[in-house]
């Protein structure tokens, strides 16, 4: 359960104007540059922030401490369908609603506006990608009317976090109520990304999962030049967070001090000080395997770490098909703390009568003893068995949306060889996304119509059909409720 201490329980509250009453250790009295403190916006089925995700990651390289960045899941594109993650936060809806935002992806630099560079109307603080190291390159140009120091410690067994937290005002903040806020984000979550090309296993960064100071954050009374103060904060973290399996390896903080909600004065980040209560402690990270198969032998790779304190050198592995046999591997090597590794399992054989199957592993027994942390030991992964065609003669259904020109589609072997294709020549070159097509390109569909197109295949084999999407928002359902069907010739919808 997810505990927070509230200010009458915090320790070490000190706000003072002269001299502090509690001497500052962590935090200079120095006047320093501002930190950079971008906040991001979008979602997993935006096709266009892995392009911003690049971005942050050139100024994360450059820029280093100087630089902090935040990735909220909100909005549309960010609403889970089916089996996808929820990456959503309680907090991300309220903080992109006030930034004015009008598409995504979108970030607020240190919530500030930059007159000529909004996203949306004049005064908001939404900036498109394109605008966002210009406006970290002017944040840096400025002195910071207050510092923060911040040192935390995560025991990865227990889940309980220390966090200690200083900040000095090196001069008067002028303006509104100042508040702090101290975030909690997690790295390295594997999930889906729209336009990232790695399927389910696309590498979120700073995904926002929690503040520990809540929405409004923690007022301070005094924010004139020599004030000072620390707080401490004692949780312990959930396992999960709307079902996303928290990783404490990957926990990171970020602290900053607004003006009232908006005006980043500066921000820290860090990454706790782990200890762990396990000499031998196993955690599946990940359980990788295709997300469609013609039914040929299925092949599986886990992703491994060693979160005990001893090296870890055996495990057993249960794994199978739901519903099927459990089979065991025996693995062996030598895996310092805190290392991973990849651990190919022997191959599966889908359930060719089951459209969907479900794959499964289990660790069991690290170094010959037993695994303090169950909740981390078991990933399933599902996956369909294509159907198979009675002839190779096909055809495919298509009702085009308001945006016909926007669609392409093809049909390629194992190999990548493409048998049949239809559509905009142009989507098709650029792998879809790209946002260039026009009606009058090659190929292009009319809109909001029905077409069938029939198809022949030459030789037995295992085929995928390719649906690409110009603009990356599919058939449906904002602009006309298109769909498509590959099937025998003649079969109704």
């Amino acid at each position: 359960m997810f505990q927070r201490l509230y200010p009458a329980l915090i320790i070490g509250v000190c706000l003072c104007l002269a001299v502090p009453l509690y001497a500052q250790r962590l935090v200079s009295t120095d006047p320093a540059p501002k930190r950079a403190v971008l906040e991001e916006f979008g979602g997993i089925y935006c096709v266009y922030c892995p392009h911003g995700h690049q971005i942050i990651r050139d100024m994360e390289e450059a820029l280093e401490e100087s630089f902090i960045s935040l990735n909220y899941q909100v909005g549309a594109y960010a609403v889970p369908l089916g089996q996808d993650p929820d990456l959503r936060t309680d907090y991300g809806a309220a903080i992109a609603e006030q930034s004015g935002l009008s598409g995504y992806p979108a970030a607020t630099v240190n919530r500030l506006v930059f007159p000529g560079m909004e996203q949306g109307d004049p005064g908001t603080t939404a900036l498109n990608r394109s605008r966002w190291t210009a406006a970290v390159q002017s944040v840096l140009q400025q002195t910071a009317p207050v510092n923060i120091a911040i040192e935390a410690s995560l025991n990865i067994t227990t889940l309980e976090l220390e966090v200690y937290l200083e900040y000095y005002y090196t001069t008067n903040a002028e303006g509104a109520e100042n508040r702090l806020h101290l975030a909690v984000l997690q790295n390295n979550v594997l999930a889906p990304q729209h336009g990232g090309a790695q399927g389910a296993y696309y590498v979120h960064q700073h995904l926002v999962r929690d503040f520990l100071t809540g929405a409004d954050g923690h007022r301070i009374s005094s924010n004139t030049a020599g004030a000072f103060g620390s707080l401490t904060y004692r949780v312990t973290l959930p396992n999960t967070y709307r079902d996303i399996w928290v990783d404490p390896v990957n926990i990171e903080l970020v602290a900053f001090i607004t003006e009232d909600t908006q005006n980043i004065l500066n921000g820290v980040k860090m990454l706790p000080a782990l200890a762990s209560n396990a000499a031998a402690d196993a955690n599946l990270l990940a359980l990788k395997g295709a997300d469609d198969t013609c039914g040929d032998p299925y092949e599986v790779q886990l992703l491994v770490r060693n979160d005990g304190q001893a090296p870890l050198t055996s495990l057993t592995i249960d794994y199978g098909l739901v519903g099927g046999l459990t089979e065991q591997y025996y693995w062996t090597g030598d895996l310092g703390q805190f290392e991973t590794t990849s651990i190919d399992l022997p191959s599966l054989v889908a359930s060719s009568w089951l459209r969907e199957n479900e794959a499964y592993a289990v660790l069991r027994y690290p170094n010959g003893g037993a695994d303090p942390t169950l909740y981390n030991n078991e990933r399933t992964h599902t996956f369909t068995v294509a159907p198979i065609a009675q002839t190779p003669n096909l055809e495919l259904a298509i009702r085009t949306d308001e945006y016909g020109y926007e669609l392409y589609w093809e049909i390629v072997d194992d190999f990548g060889e493409i048998y049949a294709s239809g559509g905009n020549q142009v989507v098709g070159e650029t792998d879809g996304g790209a946002q260039i097509a026009t009606a009058e390109d090659p190929g292009a569909y009319p809109s909001s119509t029905f077409l069938v197109e029939e198809i022949e295949l030459p030789t037995e084999g295992c085929y995928q059909l390719r649906v690409l999407d110009d603009f990356a928002d599919g058939l449906c359902c904002y602009y006309g409720n298109g769909f498509y069907q590959l099937r025998q010739i003649g079969q109704s919808p």
